[in-house]
Parts: C-alpha cells; sequence; structure tokens
C-alpha cells in the first residue's frame, strides 16, 4: 500500500469517526426538540378538545420513551439512531391517525431529514419509501380519501424530495468536513513531524555542545600537550647543548693528550711501555667516538629543534662533496684493507645546496659502509635521474635483514653491533643523513641483500625543480615532520646564520653567501622574506626584482664573525676540543718568523695550559711559554713583557678573559697583540648585535593592517632605554 492511499484510509476513518462524534452529540437536541414538540401537540389538542385521548397519551409517551435512547447513543450509536428515527415514524402515525391533514402528513419531511442527518443518504432513502408505503396503505382509511388537496403520490413525491434536497444540503457538509479533516490530519501528522524533528534538532544541538565542548577540552589539552612538548624539546636540546659544551672542557684534554701521547711519544723524551701504549691507543680510540658521539647530539638537537641551517651555495657535487669526502674515509678504509671505487657520471649540473652538510650526510653513509664491511670494497656512484642528481653508496658487508630495515633510520639505532665500542657508530649517524638530505628537498633509502651487501640511495633535486615523491616507500614510515616558513638569509658568514637559526623561532633558516644566487633561491624555495646586510640591501633588491611576485626583503646591520670577531683583535676562536693541526695553523698566520715567539697562555685550569704547551712544543719552531693561571695574573705578567701571541680563555674566575681584553685595548703596548680565544663555546653570542636601521622593503605598498602588524611586532619587541637625568 503506497503513502497516499495510506494517508486516504487515515482521512475517511478520521472522517466517519467526526461524523459519529457529531451524531452523538446532536442526539440530545433532537431528542429534547422531539419531546418538546410532542408535549406541545398534546397540550394543543387537550386544549381544544378539553379531554386527553389515548393518541395524545401515546404521543407522550413515545415522546418519554425516545430518552432511553440517550443512554444507547454512548456504546450503540447506530442502533440508537435507528430507534430515535422509528420512534418519531411512530409518532407521526399516531399525530396522523388522530389529525389526518395535509400539514401532519408533511410532518414526515423532518423525520427524512433527520434520518439522512443521523443515519445517511441510503438510511433516509429508506425512510422516506417506508413513510411513502405507510401513506399508500392508510391513504384509503383516512378521511380524506378521495380529496383533491390530498394525493398520496404528491405525499410519496414530497417525501423523495425531501430526501434529495437533505442529501443536496448535507453532501457540502460532508465534504467541507472530510476536507476539514483532512487538512486537521495533514496539520497533525507534519506537527507530529516538527516535534519529531525538533527532538532531533534538540538532540543534534544537544550532542553538538557536547562534542563542542569536548573538542574546546581536547583542544586545552591539545594546547597544554603542545607547551609541554615545546618545552621538553627546547629544555632537552639546551640539556644537549649545555652538556656538550659542559663535555668539551675534559674530553679537549683527553684527546688532545692521547693524541699526542699515541701519535708523538718521543714528544715526551722518555719511550712509553709496550702496555701503556696499547691503553693509550684505546683512550684515544675511545675518545674519538665520545667527541663524535657528542657532535652528533649536537647536531639532532638542532635538527629537532628546527634551527638546523643550511649555508647553500652553488656547487661542483664531485668536487666539493664527493672527492673531499672520499679523501675523508681513504685512510679508514685501507687500514681495514678495503678498496674504496667513484663511478662519477660526466657533465653533471652545479646544485645549489649546502656542501657541508651535504659532505656531512655522505661521510655518515660512507662510514658506516666501512664500519661494517670486513673485507671487499665501497663503491659511490653518481648519475642524473630526471630532475635531480642520484648517489648510491654499495658496500659487500653482510646484509640487513628486511625486518630491521624499517628502524634503520632511527635514532640511537643500531643493526650490525661491533666487536669494539671504537668501532662502533654512534647510532645517530644514519638519522642526521636522513634529515639533513630531506632539508635539501631530497629522498633517502636503502636496499639490502643479506650475504651480498648494502645499496644506500639519495637524491638531490636540481635547481628551479620541486622535490620528486618517490614511487615505492622503502624507509621506515614515520611521522611527517612539520613544515615552517623559510626565512632565506644573504651573508657570507655561516655562523651568523647558525645564530640566526638558533634565535628566530619556527622559521627555517637557509642561508645564502652570494647574493647574485638570490633569484633562483627564492623561485626554487619561495621564502617568506628575504634578510639581508645593510650595505647588501641594493643588491638582494635588484636581484628580487626578476622573480614574480613581491618577496619582502629585510635589511638590518648585521656583526661579521669571520675575519674580525665581535672582540676586537682576535685572530682565531677555537672551540675545544683543539686539535694539534688547528693549534699549528694558527701559530703559522702569528708567529715570529725569525727568532723565538713568545706565547702567553692564559686559563685557569692547569691541564688545558699543558695540553696547549705539549702541543706547541711538539712544532719544529722555537716558543717561549709564559703561562697565567688567572686573568689579574696574565695583565701582571704583561706590564714586564709583550707577548707575541696570547691563547685566552674567557670564562675563569675573577678577571674574565672579556675583561682582560679590555684592559689590553685599553693599553697601547698591548693593543695590537693577537688573541687566540680558546673556548668550550662554538661563538661569543653575548657580544654580537644587531644594528640599526632595520627597514622593510616592499615593491607594493602595504595596507593598514598589515603596515599596523610590523608596527605592532617592532613596539612588541622594544624595550625603551633613558638615561639618568643626574
Amino acid at each position: 500500500m503506497s503513502v497516499l492511499q495510506a494517508e486516504a484510509l487515515r482521512a475517511e476513518r478520521d472522517l466517519r469517526v467526526e461524523m459519529a462524534n457529531l451524531r452523538r452529540e446532536g442526539i440530545p437536541a433532537l431528542l429534547a426538540g422531539l419531546l418538546a414538540t410532542s408535549w406541545l401537540w398534546s397540550s394543543l389538542r387537550f386544549v381544544r378538545q378539553g379531554v386527553m385521548g389515548p393518541v395524545e397519551l401515546g404521543v407522550i409517551v413515545l415522546g418519554a420513551l425516545a430518552w432511553a435512547v440517550y443512554g444507547l447513543r454512548e456504546r450503540h450509536l447506530p442502533l440508537a439512531c435507528w430507534l430515535l428515527v422509528f420512534d418519531m415514524v411512530l409518532i407521526g402515525i399516531l399525530v396522523v391517525s388522530a389529525q389526518p391533514t395535509a400539514l401532519t402528513l408533511a410532518f414526515g419531511c423532518p423525520i427524512i431529514i433527520i434520518a439522512s442527518a443521523l443515519l445517511g443518504n441510503w438510511q433516509a432513502l429508506l425512510t422516506a419509501t417506508l413513510l411513502g408505503g405507510l401513506v399508500l396503505l392508510g391513504y384509503p382509511h383516512l378521511p380524506l380519501a378521495g380529496s383533491p388537496e390530498l394525493n398520496p403520490f404528491n405525499i410519496l413525491i414530497l417525501y423523495y424530495l425531501t430526501c434529495a434536497t437533505s442529501w443536496l444540503v448535507l453532501r457540502p457538509l460532508r465534504m467541507a468536513m472530510g476536507y476539514a479533516l483532512s487538512g486537521w490530519d495533514r496539520a497533525r501528522l507534519a506537527l507530529e513531524e516538527v516535534q519529531q524533528r525538533r527532538a532531533e534538532l534538540y538532540r543534534a544541538v544537544r550532542a553538538l555542545e557536547e562534542t563542542t565542548a569536548r573538542m574546546e577540552r581536547l583542544n586545552n589539552e591539545l594546547v597544554v600537550a603542545q607547551r609541554e612538548a615545546e618545552t621538553a624539546r627546547a629544555l632537552k636540546a639546551r640539556f644537549a647543548a649545555t652538556a656538550s659544551h659542559e663535555l668539551r672542557g675534559p674530553l679537549n684534554l683527553i684527546l688532545g693528550f692521547s693524541r699526542l701521547m699515541a701519535l708523538s711519544p718521543e714528544r715526551y723524551g722518555v719511550p712509553l711501555p709496550a702496555p701503556y701504549r696499547a691503553d693509550v691507543d684505546a683512550v684515544y680510540r675511545n675518545s674519538q667516538h665520545l667527541v663524535a658521539l657528542v657532535d652528533d647530539i649536537l647536531d639532532m638537537s638542532h635538527i629537532e629543534a628546527e634551527r638546523l641551517p643550511l649555508v647553500k651555495d652553488t656547487v661542483d657535487l664531485h668536487e666539493d662533496v664527493v672527492r673531499k669526502a672520499v679523501s675523508i674515509v681513504l685512510p679508514l678504509a685501507e687500514r681495514k684493507g678495503l678498496t674504496v671505487r667513484t663511478q662519477l657520471a660526466d657533465n653533471l649540473p652545479t646544485l645549489i645546496v649546502d656542501p657541508v652538510r651535504l659532505r656531512q650526510a655522505l661521510l655518515n653513509l660512507l662510514t658506516n659502509a666501512i664500519r661494517v664491511t670486513t673485507q671487499g670494497s665501497i663503491t659511490l656512484r653518481t648519475e642524473q635521474v630526471d630532475a635531480c642528481v642520484h648517489v648510491s653508496v654499495e658496500d659487500t658487508g653482510p646484509g640487513i635483514p628486511a625486518e630491521d630495515i624499517p628502524r634503520l633510520f632511527r635514532e640511537f639505532s643500531q643493526v650490525h653491533m661491533a666487536e669494539t665500542r671504537a668501532e662502533s657508530g654512534t647510532g645517530l649517524g644514519l638519522s642526521i643523513s636522513k634529515h639533513l638530505i630531506e632539508l635539501h628537498g631530497g629522498h633517502i633509502w636503502v636496499e639490502s641483500t643479506l650475504g651480498v651487501g648494502t645499496v644506500f640511495h639519495f637524491t638531490v633535486p636540481l635547481p628551479g625543480t620541486q622535490p620528486q615523491v618517490m614511487g615505492e616507500v622503502r624507509t621506515a614510515t614515520t611521522t611527517p615532520r612539520r613544515v615552517f616558513n623559510t626565512c632565506l638569509v644573504v651573508h657570507r658568514d655561516p655562523r651568523i646564520i647558525r645564530l640566526l637559526a638558533r634565535y628566530i623561532e619556527n622559521y627555517r633558516i637557509v642561508g645564502l653567501p652570494d647574493e647574485t644566487q638570490v633569484r633562483a633561491i627564492t623561485e626554487e624555495l619561495h621564502p617568506r622574506a628575504v634578510l639581508a646586510p645593510t650595505e647588501l640591501g641594493p643588491l638582494v633588491a635588484e636581484q628580487l626584482q626578476g622573480v614574480a611576485g613581491d618577496v619582502p626583503l629585510i635589511t638590518c646591520g648585521m656583526p661579521e664573525l669571520s675575519g674580525h670577531f665581535a672582540l676586537e683583535g682576535v685572530v682565531a676562536y677555537l672551540v675545544k676540543p683543539i686539535l694539534q693541526d688547528t693549534v699549528v695553523t694558527v701559530m703559522q698566520k702569528v708567529a715570529v718568523q725569525e727568532g723565538e715567539t713568545c706565547v702567553l697562555l692564559v686559563d685557569d685550569d692547569p691541564d688545558a695550559i699543558r695540553l696547549i704547551e705539549r702541543m706547541l712544543t711538539a712544532v719544529p719552531h722555537p716558543y717561549r711559554i709564559v703561562k697565567a693561571y688567572s686573568g689579574e695574573r696574565a695583565l701582571e705578567i704583561m706590564e714586564k713583557l709583550v707577548p707575541d701571541v696570547i691563547f685566552l680563555d674567557l670564562v675563569m674566575p675573577g678577571l674574565d678573559g672579556r675583561q682582560v681584553l679590555e684592559q689590553m685595548r685599553a693599553d697601547e703596548r698591548l693593543s695590537q697583540v693577537p688573541v687566540v680565544i680558546i673556548s668550550a663555546r662554538d661563538w661569543v653570542e653575548e657580544s654580537n648585535a644587531i644594528t640599526a636601521p632595520i627597514a622593510l622593503h616592499r615593491r607594493d605598498a602595504l595596507d593598514i593592517a598589515g603596515g599596523i602588524r610590523c608596527l605592532r611586532a617592532l613596539l612588541d619587541a622594544q624595550q625603551p632605554r633613558y638615561l639618568n637625568p643626574e
């Protein structure tokens, strides 16, 4: 059954129920009218005749008995209606028999109308037929029989006309009632549907409110968790940096003395016993391992903090990266009896990369291959594949099981365990290589066969191309790293770029030493802005003119850490641990060519002074070494003696290295003495400053909102400093 048919049946059923209710409610009024009419007619007859006859009494009795229908209408409405009509027919018969006139015969018309209203059209027709039949049967016995005024057929026609009239009159009423009930039913259904929809909407609103509250709670928890994670990451990076700096002091002594004892034992003048020499060799190898571990931890802390800058330049991959990396690892491979082969492609295009970081990644792969290979060879290949350069490092080692490949690039994860700790890796090299390659927009993966060997692959995109997506994932599934805005820094000193990367939050810093490459790098990286020194501003702006769009250029005065340091007169800045080769290189610049060179060593650690002394005396050059274990003692010595060069530690109790330098520059005798700084920190960042003016250059004018945001950022970053009026 269709929905329309169901609605029609329901409307018809409702119409019948409503009509029944109307009949039930109309019966009391009909009974009252019937009783009143019967009493009125009987009373008039009594007044005219002076006596109450049987007919009159019968009319009164039938009128009173009709009230029995009143109680029956609730239980059996159709039976009550038929009894009421039948009672009215009996009353009509009595009235006609007592007063046979045309008026009393017409009393059947209201009976037919009432039958039509109470029972229906066909029941009214049956009632009209019954009344007409009674008239035809009783007509011969009426006193008016044969009278032209009273024709029974006319009475019958009157009854049928009354029946038809009642049908015509009541039909629009029934139709209107049906329409009204149908509309009411539709309204009721619509109301029910609205109520249901309202209930559903209320439930949805409640669910939405609960979901919103839950989302707000989760957002708050996420904000708190993110803040805690960022704080933990910052604390971890700070701890790694601080611990590494603190470790560099003792590591400098351990590595320096063990290197001298292992490689230059003749400098001590006394032969070193063979058992001691083996132990010293072990100390030296393990100290090298520990220094490498400290450097790797620092690199990882910078990578995780998104503060590892890239200093990009135009690079010949073979000359600047491959051959230098091979020359570094070649002695290590020869000591193990391995052969290092190179299969380099011809005419490779130049790359715009950070040569130091790319060489570091390749060195990690080469040293890892040499570490795990006991016999055979290491093969390094390069080729151009589509829009990138493909580099592979193949070894003939034991291979890597397939189940171990997913954890190969994880931090502190080692698949092959070396026989000795000195030969084992830190577990960070491959992870660092992966991050360094990805910072250049490349990809790294590994292929390995057990018993045959392993091949590490990585790609670097060519300039002006987008990083490619590998068709097959061959490394472990990792969570994508967050992508930050990029800031391009044009500066010739990579340490300035590292300094900016440390302090500029939430930006990936990419350095560029050559301003002529600004346009190419900008079109490749699409940086948020370009930062350049004030003196290079016009050159960089000229390069940006050829870039499609409007790239902001920020210029300001930047310090120079290379060549001349923020500390005046400093010719070198040596970071612990210090190697003898580094000391020799520095002394070649400042040593007196003829005669004896006077060197003043200033450090509060006697062991550190003794190490520098050993390194200097190992060089075939006459040195006069003077020692001072405090800043005050150094100044006292320099009052009597002007040294040729000073090795100065900055962090000392009492008078520190910075104060010693200030007093030296204030003395004309000492102002030109070259100073070599020795520190566990990679630069003295407290002495560096960004000088004004800081300018923002745009080809298009800033709208008022953007300009106000720039002004607000400057206002928030500034703290006024007023002079004392006194």
